[in-house]
């Protein structure tokens, strides 16, 4: 299923993604967009989004879908360094759709960076993070989880 984030649903709306801190220093190249994003509802429904731009601008990390209608932005996580990954915990997370900014109601979520070169693994996983790129993991107050990963695409610092 591939469709855009413009379609969501009340319940889609409140998941969130990715913040990055002013200490990860991304040397990225301008590419095309290579994020998906996953979504499986609170009953079981499934959405993804595939070519997800994810940007971080100015401290803050941005994912619009492909047509630009929608936007998730993180602006405030706490972050620490695990070994060659940055782990941040996300507080803060709004959604940007159809001129309108609502903050999203999120349990908890979780975005790991990998701003090297080459590919990492996370601690205590066998799960990998390409170089330059982003998972997040959000679960929602209502049961929806929210899953990115895909290749930074942008920043400016």
């Amino acid at each position: 299923m591939n469709r855009q984030f413009s379609s969501w649903g009340c319940a889609a709306a409140l998941s969130v993604l990715l913040a990055v801190t002013a200490s990860v220093a991304l040397t990225t190249a301008t590419a095309r967009a290579t994020g998906t994003i996953t979504i499986v509802q609170a009953d079981g429904r499934t959405n993804v989004y595939d070519d997800v731009e994810i940007k971080v601008i100015h401290n803050a990390l941005y994912m619009t879908s492909a047509d630009g209608k929608g936007t998730l932005l993180i602006n405030r996580a706490a972050c620490n360094q695990q070994e060659k990954i940055l782990v941040c915990y996300v507080t803060s997370a709004t959604l940007v759709q159809a001129g309108e900014t609502s903050p999203l109601d999120f349990k908890r979520g979780t975005l790991y960076v990998n701003s090297t070169d080459d590919p990492q693994t996370l601690v205590l996983s066998t799960t990998k993070i390409a170089p330059h790129s982003v998972i997040l993991s959000i679960t929602t107050k209502k049961g929806t989880s929210v899953n990115l990963s895909g290749r930074i695409d942008k920043v400016v610092k």
